[in-house]
């Protein structure tokens, strides 16, 4: 593929992208500066359709324009939080597992080490609160990819929409190690102390898992329809880089 090809393809994109960021977004509980854009349930789909590092390009540059649209100290820690849920979803729907589980892994026993979750033995109890729903999607990693080698639409539906769940929690999981310093927390959001940050982190722990399932569905909604348009119009499919992708519903 040329480089003018993957400019336009990555540009096009992240203005499809860019568009999405402007949907309604859900403040955390306790800490209405920090946002979950809905919007960013189509971070996973760029992966899908462009690949793990061109979509991973693509969110990137759609999060930089948004940003610049409305500068604020509050999203700019959380920049890489949809291009990573793009590249983990790119990899996961070309039958490519193990990076999306050790980057998931990774931030997980990173997280364990920062003053909110440090020592994990007395700060345990927090941590499987927080981060539970997350290491639900590091165990279903490998299930993307049984699930894709089975014959049946019924399982690459599946597999699609347990990928869309693994980008937004994997994308969740780096905000949530992100909040985890006390440059963010306290220099950012004010946070007086961690004891507080623990707080926020446990006063809903079922209601991000929820918010993180239903922008799957959103996800899954939006790329079944698309993927199949794709696969059925040469001319659009040959223009995107989706002849690897296992996931074809």
């Amino acid at each position: 593929m040329s480089e003018s090809r993957i400019a336009a393809l990555v540009g096009v994109m992240a203005a499809v992208y860019y568009v999405f960021l402007w949907l309604p977004n859900i403040p955390a509980v306790g800490v209405p500066e920090v946002k979950i854009d809905i919007g960013a349930s189509f971070a996973p789909i760029l992966g899908l359709l462009l690949g793990p590092y061109l979509g991973f390009a693509a969110a990137l540059l759609g999060d930089i324009l948004k940003f610049m649209s409305t500068p604020s100290p509050f999203s700019l820690p959380f920049l890489l939080c949809p291009p990573v849920s793009a590249l983990s979803a790119g990899y996961l729907s070309r039958g490519r597992w193990k990076e999306p589980l050790v980057l998931l892994a990774a931030l997980l026993l990173a997280a364990m080490f920062t003053p909110v979750f440090f020592p994990i033995h007395e700060n345990l109890t927090v941590y499987v609160l927080t981060f539970f729903d997350k290491i639900t999607a590091l165990l279903l990693i490998p299930v993307v990819s049984l699930l894709s080698r089975r014959e049946g639409k019924p399982y690459i539906h599946a597999a699609l929409l347990v990928t869309m769940f693994i980008g937004n929690e994997i994308d969740a999981t780096l905000g949530n190690f992100v909040f985890s310093f006390p440059q963010v927390y306290s220099g950012i959001f004010g946070a007086p102390d961690v004891e507080t940050v623990r707080g926020w982190f446990t006063l809903s722990p079922l209601l991000y898992p929820t918010i993180r399932v239903l922008q799957a569905v959103l996800g899954y909604v939006i790329a079944v329809p698309l993927l199949k348009i794709l696969s059925r119009v040469k001319t659009l499919g040959e223009f995107l880089p989706i002849k690897d992708v296992k996931l074809m519903p």
